[in-house]
Formats: structure tokens, sequence, C-alpha cells
């Protein structure tokens, strides 16, 4: 029998927890948005504060190799985010806040928040024509932002404007590769 439990409501498909399942589809939601843009992507398989890596390609003679310049990505997905015009505010732990916040790592690093419908079978939809995962993807950059005297978590602002896309992606590894932060 297995040690988890789910949460009274918590419909559970498969073996994974609905976190899990959450933690799944957006790292699929990256690394797909990654791959668009010709971009490698590993994933951590322990947890010290980022979740995976893109890593920029480049050539060098008649192969391809990574060049080094990389992004760090934190990537949360949540169905409860607060959404208003201009913005979207997220409680997130404050340890991963401090640990995106750090002005003194060496590779530039975002935080990736999927906005999730809360019905979770609308979450992605497949037919022979496309594979659709809804609802979209947002970035911040929390390099420098202030302490916080909270224990537990924080809230934080993302700008509605900061879709985590294609366009998003080049222009976050422009800068990494120039050695600016997002």
């Amino acid at each position: 029998m297995p040690s988890w439990r789910a949460r009274p409501g918590e419909e559970i498909a498969g073996v994974l927890i609905r976190p899990h399942r959450q933690e799944a589809v957006s790292r699929a939601y990256i690394h797909a948005i990654a791959a668009r843009c010709g971009l490698g992507c590993s994933f951590r398989d322990f947890d010290y504060g980022i979740d995976l890596t893109v890593h920029a390609i480049r050539r060098k003679g008649h192969r391809r190799v990574e060049s080094g310049f990389n992004l760090d990505v934190q990537a949360k997905s949540t169905t409860a985010a607060i959404i208003t015009p201009s913005h979207l505010l997220y409680d997130m732990e404050v340890k991963a806040y401090d640990d995106l916040r750090d002005p003194e790592v060496g590779c530039p690093r975002v935080l990736v928040l999927l906005l999730l419908p809360e019905d979770e079978s609308a979450w992605v939809e497949q037919t022979e024509d496309c594979l659709m995962l809804r609802k979209c993807a947002y970035w911040a950059s929390l390099v420098g932002a202030g302490p916080t005297a909270n224990a537990a978590t924080i809230r934080v602002t993302i700008p509605r404007a900061n879709i985590f896309s294609v366009a998003a992606l080049n222009q976050l590894m422009d800068k990494a590769r120039k050695r600016e932060r997002p």
C-alpha cells in the first residue's frame, strides 16, 4: 500500500500526487519552450533551489556543443494565483524566494510560474493535431529583491507582460550571453 495519502477531495490519477503532477506539467512547458528556441534543458536530480537549467548551444566546426551560457530556473505551478489586470500575485516559500533573490550566484536565475486551471482534466488536451498545455507561464527575476521577516511564505508580484514565451526565453538567454542579469 502506498505511503502517501490524498488530501480530501483530491483525485489520484496514476501514482503521482497532484503537486508532483503539477510540477511535471510545468517542467514540460519550460522544456517545450526551450526546445522551440533550440536550447538544451537539464533537470536536477536533487532540489537545492533550482529545478532545471536551460543551456545555450553553439556550433563548433561541424558539431554543436553547449556554449556555457545558462539560465537556472525554479519552476512552480499553481491554480491559486491572484490575477489582476497587470500582475500575478503568488505566495511562495521564503526559502525559494531567498534562493532566487541571491545576487551572489554564478548563473542567472528566474522563477517560472505556470498557471493551471483548477480542473485537472483541462491541464493537457491532446488531439491528432495538437498537444495543448493550459494556461500560461510567466517569469520573474527576484535578484536583488529585499529580505523578508516572514517565516513561511512571501507574496511575489509577477508582471503579466512577462509571459514565458519563445521570445522571452531568447531575450533571457541573450542577457545570459552578455553576462547580464534578467
